[in-house]
């Protein structure tokens, strides 16, 4: 409901954040309703670990993107001009 207020048709929701909204039909909203307490980087720190994406579930590679879900993707050019910015990657 939050994206068809902002706008958002049903196919820009699927194609934007179907991997989310398939994982919030299947299996809910998260217990803790978003709220990162941390716990990954104490296992981390508690593990000797290197880095701290040797204990996070879903790391993100070192270009910062998913896997995944195929992060980031390109932008919408209305989006572009409505935030005005200017894409250097066409």
């Amino acid at each position: 409901e939050m994206l068809a207020a902002l706008g958002f048709t049903d196919a820009e929701m699927e194609e934007q954040f179907g991997f989310l909204l398939e994982s919030l039909r299947d299996y809910g909203a998260p217990p803790h309703g978003g709220l990162a307490m941390g716990v990954d980087r104490l296992v981390a720190i508690m593990g000797g670990c290197d880095s701290i994406r040797s204990v996070i579930a879903f790391p993100k590679t070192a270009q910062a993107s998913d896997l995944f879900v195929g992060a980031p993707g390109p932008a919408d050019p209305k989006q572009l001009t409505e935030l005005k910015l200017i894409s250097k990657h066409e």
